[in-house]
């Protein structure tokens, strides 16, 4: 399978299944492939019904969706550089405690830091405030960098 393959089920299917997302989540080849393909195809759409998808099937606890795939769609998120996803990756932070511990906290800056501040500085939700505060806490000088190559999880 790869990501082309993907892109047009959804397209036919209004959806991405289970058994797609399975793909994603065991297959390291396809994860490597789908980061080359957003980096030459930008599909906001897609992605954001990537992580849609993964983020309500790890809810499920009969699901099994590793932290590393739902790293992946938040990062390929972060490659469309709209600052207003930054609630969208800390809501997949945030699903359950692990995932909160397994999602890097460089996903939810991609943006750029100061921006990813100024942006939730204007947010009046409870959400917004706990991920400002998140990020005031933390250590986000190596972003570029960061974005700048395959990540470590793609791997996992």
């Amino acid at each position: 399978m790869k990501t082309e393959d993907i892109i047009q089920e959804l397209a036919q299917t209004g959806r991405i299944s289970r058994e797609t997302i399975q793909e994603v989540n065991d297959d390291t080849d396809l994860r490597i492939e789908m980061i080359h393909y957003f980096n030459q195809h930008q599909n906001r759409p897609f992605v954001l019904e990537l992580l849609r998808t993964l983020s309500e099937l790890r809810k499920d606890p009969d699901e099994d969706i590793s932290g590393a795939s739902l790293m992946l769609a938040c990062y390929l998120l972060g490659k469309h550089q709209q600052v207003e996803d930054c609630m969208r990756v800390w809501e997949a932070k945030r699903i359950d405690f692990d995932t909160y511990c397994y999602v890097d906290g460089q996903l939810i800056p991609f943006a750029g830091i100061q921006e990813t501040i100024a942006y939730l500085k204007t947010q009046t939700g409870e959400e917004a405030g706990r991920a400002l505060q998140y990020l005031e806490g933390g250590d986000y000088d190596n972003l570029d960098t960061y974005y700048g190559e395959i990540p470590w999880f793609v791997n996992q």
